[in-house]
């Protein structure tokens, strides 16, 4: 069966968080994520009137998504690209780059003009990002302060 590419349904939420608590755990990001954590993470994107949340479906299954939301910026409408998660057993064969196509679209027909993420420099990601024709914008960095050391 081939790919489909659809809108994620509140349904969806639980099966998308698992299949990112599977995917981030391995390397290169290690990550522990708990299910209340991310479920609740992406619930929070899902339900924000301007969201756009995309899913690729193989054999019934969802192998990969996308979540984020469009918001007004300086004049511009723009997309800012919170979550990209496709099954670490089948990256690099398109689904991904799928996922991108179907959003942009989308974005086309809704006259967003950019899209914005935050994502690591020099990584697989980056590297993923700048084969789509992104660029890193030279006049803007991330930054953070740490107020506390959160218990995992």
């Amino acid at each position: 069966m081939g790919l489909i590419f659809s809108n994620i349904d509140k349904d969806d939420l639980v099966d998308c968080s698992e299949l990112y608590i599977t995917t981030f755990s391995e390397s290169p990001w290690n990550e522990k994520w708990r299910i209340d954590d991310i479920l609740e993470r992406l619930s929070g994107f899902f339900i924000n009137p301007k969201s756009i949340a995309i899913k690729a479906v193989r054999n019934g299954c969802i192998c990969g998504f996308l979540f984020g939301k469009i918001q007004q910026y300086n004049g511009a409408t723009c997309y800012d690209l919170e979550e990209i998660c496709v099954s670490a057993s089948i990256q690099r064969n398109g689904i991904g780059k799928g996922l991108m196509n179907k959003l942009e679209k989308i974005l086309i027909e809704k006259k967003v003009s950019k899209i914005y993420l935050i994502t690591q420099r020099d990584s697989v990601p980056s590297s993923f990002y700048a084969s789509l024709s992104f660029n890193e914008i030279p006049k803007l960095m991330v930054m953070e302060k740490t107020l506390y050391k959160a218990a995992n």
